[in-house]
């Protein structure tokens, strides 16, 4: 579990259009486009960020809040591209910026880690909660980039959803098909704690 996580910068675009996600379908009708767009929105948040498995599919920011500084600073979700700024309450209260010169990040490990910096030692913080946080981007700029089979769990999602959208209906209903589940779990780095 995560504690101490949130997005600060939502995704910008969609890892699939609804153009794309109706040619996997078989949907060869504009009636239910704008549902569809629903649909698609939600299968994607059922996946993405620290809310879903903890995989972001495209660029985003997440903040990663701490009472203090630990030796080593682990940060959750992936695939992380970049550190953004750590930034912490000094002890007079003043917010201050670490100088990214004092430290040095992992993104070779999952999850990734960083430490201060050789002959470097964190800062001093003021004894607040959340004094320390930090922010850093993940998930893919281009939706070409998106792991295919993680576009194949949204599509998976989508078409259960469009296929059986009453809560009771005549005959067999499945569960959330069964490549969804195998899909999602190769990549799950988690969830948020409540």
């Amino acid at each position: 579990m995560w504690h101490g996580v949130s997005v600060t910068g939502k995704p910008n675009g969609s890892p699939i259009t609804v153009a794309d996600l109706k040619a996997r379908l078989r949907i060869d009708h504009d009636d239910d486009d704008v549902l569809l767009a629903s649909m698609l929105k939600g299968a994607v948040n059922r996946i993405d960020g620290p809310s879903g498995i903890g995989y972001a599919l495209m660029e985003q920011t997440w903040r990663k809040s701490m009472d203090c500084f630990p030796y080593c600073i682990l940060l959750p979700g992936a695939p992380i591209k970049s550190i953004t700024s750590i930034s912490y309450v000094d002890v007079d209260g003043a917010s201050q910026t670490v100088d990214p010169a004092d430290y040095r990040a992992d993104f070779d490990s999952e999850p990734v880690r960083i430490e201060p910096a050789y002959r470097k030692a964190w800062p001093s913080t003021r004894h607040v909660i959340g004094a320390v946080k930090v922010e850093y981007v993940l998930g893919e700029t281009d939706a070409a980039d998106v792991p295919p089979d993680l576009i194949d769990a949204v599509c998976l999602l989508v078409g259960h959803r469009y296929e059986f959208r009453e809560a009771i209906a005549e005959g067999s209903i499945s569960e959330i098909p069964l490549g969804f589940k195998a899909i999602t779990d190769e990549y799950r780095r988690g969830t948020v704690a409540a």
